[in-house]
């Protein structure tokens, strides 16, 4: 009895052992190591907290985290110029309407590759998002080899926009560009700094 009892625990160290060494936790959001795309293992680059000012109260909106087949990344262009696969994953951790969504990545636009407004890929991007999120809902944004960008709302696919290299580097400049929402949150997800809570 004592030694079902002893292999039962050791079982059970390892099963938390090996979770434990697949991802971590950050704001009380489990955080995967890495995630598949297009046949290879992408590993987590980098994650921190976009946050919004409301006067003197700072709002956590989501928890960004960023995959790449890049093992370490040493600045924001050499992941822009990368044409491998990538993932983004917002977790969100307050509420957030669609158009609030679609607005946001208008602004980041404009702030930072104007060349995509208008466009028919930027039409077919935004009107993937069609759903506000609540806390605990996460958006990915799957950037495949061959051009295509792909938008899940909780692993269900909202839809893809095919071949848009175009597309691909406004998004990932709307995020790593010169002009981002937040310069913390842009080192955060590279992996260039520590994220803070």
């Amino acid at each position: 009895m004592r030694r079902v009892v002893f292999l039962l625990v050791v079982g059970l160290f390892l099963v938390v052992l090996s979770g434990s060494a697949n991802s971590l936790t950050f704001a009380g959001v489990n955080i995967p190591n890495s995630v598949r795309v297009d046949n290879k293992t992408l590993n987590l680059n980098g994650y921190g907290i976009r946050y919004f000012k409301l006067l003197f109260i700072k709002v956590k909106v989501y928890l960004g985290s960023l995959y790449s087949d890049i093992k370490t990344i040493r600045s924001a262009d050499e992941l822009i110029n990368d044409k491998g696969p990538k993932v983004i994953v917002m977790h969100f951790l307050h509420t957030v309407k669609a158009k609030q969504i679609r607005d946001t990545f208008v602004k980041d636009f404009k702030h930072n590759f104007k060349k995509i407004l208008g466009t028919d890929a930027e039409k077919k991007f935004l009107a993937l998002f069609k759903k506000k999120v609540k806390p605990g809902d996460e958006i990915k944004l799957v950037f495949h080899e061959n051009g295509d960008l792909c938008v899940f709302y909780n692993s269900e696919l909202s839809g893809c926009v095919k071949g848009s290299r175009l597309l691909q580097k406004a998004v990932l400049m709307a995020y790593f560009g010169s002009h981002p929402y937040s310069e913390d949150l842009k080192e955060e997800m590279l992996g260039l700094k520590k994220a803070e809570e």
